[in-house]
């Protein structure tokens, strides 16, 4: 099977689609997308990516990887609930939400938004990592139902320390060093 962008024909290989770095500015530009009802995994980072759409049809898809586009909202997720990863990394996302379908989600990424509150998390109970590193919360909120959350990357926002220290306190990457305290905070405000 294969894909068309810009006039380039690329290949999918082991059910994964590598479209990093392309120059794609809508996700409408790969022809051919919506007939890989079997993909796994799709590579989309370092685009000009605006928005979400078009992925209706691939339900098996379990990685999704979005990092350094210019998307601002996420929606067009809904249909993907055997999604296990996905990386939204590097965009311009101020809120959290459009993930309430996405059960099985175990890794997430929002590094490097404009992310100003911890929300819309409810639903996704199977999350083992998360990655919130460098944006602007400010409050620790939003983790009482990760009960799995194994590693949290929520240093570089404005949290203050003292809360930051009652939680667990950050290794020197802006990992949590007990992600369940920040879970436990979370359950006992």
């Amino acid at each position: 099977m294969s894909v068309e962008i810009n006039g380039q024909k690329i290949i999918v290989k082991n059910d994964i689609l590598y479209l990093g770095s392309k120059n794609i500015n809508h996700i409408s530009q790969i022809k051919g997308l919506k007939k890989l009802t079997d993909l796994k995994s799709l590579i989309l980072f370092n685009n000009n990516i605006s928005s979400i759409s078009d992925l209706d049809n691939l339900v098996l898809l379990e990685k999704l990887n979005l990092y350094g586009n210019k998307i601002s909202k996420v929606s067009g997720l809904e249909k993907l609930v055997n999604l296990k990863i996905l990386y939204l990394s590097d965009n311009n996302i101020s809120n959290i939400e459009g993930l309430y379908t996405l059960k099985k989600l175990e890794k997430l990424s929002f590094e490097d938004n404009l992310l100003k509150k911890i929300r819309g998390l409810d639903n996704l109970t199977n999350l083992t990592f998360l990655n919130l590193f460098g944006n602007a919360i400010s409050k620790i909120e939003g983790f009482n139902k990760l009960i799995r959350l194994k590693d949290l990357r929520i240093g570089a926002n404005p949290i203050p320390k003292n809360i930051l220290m009652q939680c667990g306190g950050l290794d020197n990457q802006g990992y949590a060093l007990s992600p369940q305290r920040f879970v436990r905070y979370c359950q006992n405000p």
